[in-house]
């Protein structure tokens, strides 16, 4: 338990020490906090719009820590870091209720927070993780030799905050094992177990719809046609009209399993006892539907990984244990090993965004000897290699993101701008966003209150805006603008992401670089800097 205390420890200090990523973790929390300073807690808001993209779990645990804490950075970013303790710990249960010893349950969790994916999206404001958490809560009782009423309605209550925290997306992994349940459980099932069974599928059911239809009906017709139809029917087209092929999952399985793919004595047995088909069952089936599904993201597999780490544990505590044994774990040490120097190069070599500026050479060769260091050690048997080989993956994922990689997440911190953009709001002076599809970056870094306008990037665009707000801001990004006249002593400039980004008064771009016709009155005469 200590290990797994310590990589635990590490994923809450990397959540902690940077700021949060675009597009998605910003948006996330500016989604919150837009609930957050218009008390609209019970339909989700992103720019001044009613946001239907995902339930409302995550933002709820969000208001609740600021209802205690006040409005932090810190409190969203250990939402992650305490699901993901969360499910660590059902994992353990649901690994002594299927009837593992202690010693031998303790490697699950230990496996799945190696996991080079699943460690690094603990430390992110994201879904999965908390969707994980709870689907293991609604697994767990069904797991045990007694399905009774209680563990009937608990099932049922982690089903719901489930669906809360990802909509039906549970379904993909909790129905094939329901669906399953005579292949691995052990003893039968009687009609009363599957009466219980189908009480906890309508209770989580209700738990979503209670939500679902009175916010639909809260958020207005536009809001209820994307949450009850959008969400299911629209997001399948989308999905298809950016499919990705079948095949695209498969080169991403050494990141998703590293280490324990690259260590033989942690590849899975062939499923002989019942519950080791459930971990087949759980982990094979909804790959293979996700597979088939055109949208693909990485972290849609997340509730596949403590199946894996099941089947980790499993053979782990199956292997035997043979006198004066020297075990080593050389492949994952050799592949950390070549990460830190691709890294060192890059950082003496490297052009761009993976250049000198934004990687650490010294950050780049401690991995390299933490890697030796791995190379060297020896155990004496699977389960004390695994912990070893856990602990230092762990200091791993820990060096290369906050140590290695530390100078490039400047390049994603957005609360410099976010400031910047607070100060023109308090100052009434109108902001528009250049570019289209703004995701509410900048909302919570700035504190924001009211919506910034957006515009389409087209000339038209910016030219009425420049004529209907003369005083007006704009935001964007560098590439939008570098080919009008522009006035850079006005511009402020951002490092963002692989380029930059600029916010300016739309005062700043000479006349000369619109149509003829798009000239303001006050072209004519000279204007103060707003910011002067």
């Amino acid at each position: 338990m200590l290990v797994i205390a310590l990589l635990w420890l590490l994923t809450v200090t990397s959540a902690l020490s940077r700021s949060f990523l675009p597009i998605d973790e910003t948006r996330y929390v500016s989604v919150a906090w837009e609930m957050w300073h218009t008390h609209s807690f019970w339909v989700p808001h992103m720019n001044g719009e009613t946001y239907a993209d995902k339930p409302p779990l995550l933002f709820w645990l969000i208001h609740a820590g600021w209802a205690i804490f006040g409005v932090t950075e810190w409190w969203p970013k250990l939402i992650g870091p305490l699901a993901s303790l969360l499910a660590l710990g059902q994992l353990y249960r649901i690994a002594r209720q299927l009837g593992y010893a202690q010693t031998s349950a303790s490697l699950a969790p230990l496996a799945l927070m190696a996991m080079l994916m699943w460690n690094l999206y603990s430390g992110a404001l994201m879904f999965d993780i908390l969707l994980t958490a709870c689907l293991l809560g609604a697994l767990s009782p069904l797991v045990s030799d007694h399905f009774t009423l209680r563990k009937a309605l608990v099932s049922g209550i982690w089903l719901g905050l489930a669906l809360l925290a990802k909509g039906p997306a549970v379904f993909v992994t909790l129905l094939p094992i329901v669906a399953s349940i005579p292949w691995w459980r052990s003893a039968p099932l009687g009609g009363a177990v599957w009466r219980r069974l189908a009480l906890s599928l309508l209770i989580g059911i209700a738990l979503l719809a209670s939500w679902a239809l009175s916010a639909a009906w809260l958020g207005g017709r536009d809001y209820a046609q994307d949450l009850l139809w959008g969400q299911s029917v629209n997001r399948l087209q989308n999905s298809m009209a950016h499919a990705r092929p079948f095949w695209w999952y498969s080169p991403l399985l050494p990141l998703l399993t590293f280490p324990w793919l690259l260590w033989r004595p942690t590849w899975p047995l062939r499923p002989r006892q019942p519950r080791q088909r459930l971990f087949w069952i759980w982990m094979i089936t909804p790959f293979a539907i996700f597979c088939f599904i055109s949208g693909k993201q990485i972290h849609y597999l997340m509730p596949m990984l403590p199946a894996l780490a099941l089947l980790i544990m499993d053979r782990l505590a199956s292997s035997p244990t043979a006198p004066a044994t020297v075990v080593r774990t050389r492949l994952p040490s050799l592949a950390i090993a070549v990460l830190g120097i691709v890294g060192c190069g890059l950082s003496l070599f490297g052009k761009g965004a993976v250049g000198p500026d934004n990687l650490s050479t010294t950050g780049a060769i401690a991995l390299v000897l933490l890697a030796v260091g791995i190379w060297r050690q020896r155990w004496s048997d699977d389960a004390s290699a695994a912990r070893g080989l856990a602990v230092g993956t762990g200091i791993a994922i820990f060096v290369a993101t906050q140590w290695m990689m530390g100078p490039f997440w400047s390049r994603y911190d957005v609360r410099a701008p976010g400031e910047l953009l607070g100060t023109l709001e308090s100052r009434q002076l109108p902001v528009a966003y250049n570019g289209g599809g703004y995701q509410a970056t900048f909302q919570f870094a700035g504190r924001l209150t009211r919506p910034l306008m957006t515009l389409d990037n087209a000339a038209e665009a910016l030219c009425r805006y420049r004529l209907d707000y003369p005083d007006g801001w704009l935001v964007t990004r560098h590439r939008d603008i570098d080919q009008l006249a522009v006035d850079e002593s006005a511009v402020h400039h951002f490092d963002y992401r692989s380029g930059q980004l600029d916010i300016l008064p739309v005062s700043a771009i000479r006349p000369e670089a619109f149509d003829p016709d798009c000239v303001a009155p006050a072209d004519s005469a000279e204007k103060k800097h707003p910011m002067d």
